[in-house]
């Protein structure tokens, strides 16, 4: 796997227990490449933290399409993989009332940066993704920031601290709070909209964090 895409990789997904079947809510969705075009065989993963048994996957079909259901009320956490594409991430509620789709847009991995990666990076990378997987998010991000300033071709680690930022707003419960996250979110997606390769999906998450902006409570 390139180191591209390490950084960019997550783990999980979550089910509902059968005892609250009558309280789960389903989700569905497309995935798409950049140009519109349906992406079969993508894998959609759901997580989230609360819920019990904590896993629940997805593939999409020939025209792009998913569904989940069995999910708990709440946030979830979506975790998008294509083979030959860059994977995103990112957080969304899921109601009983019904949860709007979702469309997620994958971008083509260009694959490995010749020269670019420190020879150490993959393991500084793998640290950094067990500081943020234990929760340990202002750690991450510190090392995220050591990673990107010493490779700063590798522009997928912006992606990485901007979806943290965003699990970090996921999970507080000052709305003042959960706005600054999303602010510096947004922050680290805008120097991604100047590069060809990466400004697509830039857009897309910027557009995603701003819709979560406003969904709080003025």
């Amino acid at each position: 796997m390139s180191g591209f895409r390490l950084v960019v990789a997550v783990i999980l997904a979550v089910f509902l227990p059968s005892t609250a079947f009558a309280q789960s809510a389903r989700a569905t969705g497309t995935v798409r490449d950049t140009n519109g075009r349906p992406i079969k065989g993508a894998t959609v993963r759901a997580s989230n933290r609360d819920a019990r048994p904590a896993q629940i996957t997805s593939t999409t079909d020939d025209k792009g399409r998913w569904a989940m259901i069995g999910l708990r009320t709440g946030t979830w956490t979506f975790n998008v993989e294509a083979p030959g594409f860059v994977a995103v991430e990112a957080p969304a509620p899921v109601r009983v009332a019904g949860t709007p789709p979702m469309a997620f847009t994958l971008a083509r991995d260009p694959g490995p940066i010749p020269g670019a990666l420190d020879k150490n990076v993959m393991q500084l990378v793998t640290a950094a993704n067990t500081l943020r997987d234990r929760g340990q998010f202002d750690q991450a991000l510190t090392a995220y920031q050591q990673i990107r300033e010493q490779n700063p071709k590798l522009t997928a680690v912006s992606f990485v601290m901007a979806s943290v930022y965003r699990q970090q707003a996921a999970s507080a419960t000052d709305p003042t709070a959960r706005r600054a996250l999303l602010d510096r979110a947004i922050n680290a997606y805008t120097p991604l909209l100047e590069d060809e390769m990466t400004s697509a999906r830039a857009k897309l998450e910027i557009e995603t964090t701003r819709a979560e902006l406003k969904a709080l409570p003025q």
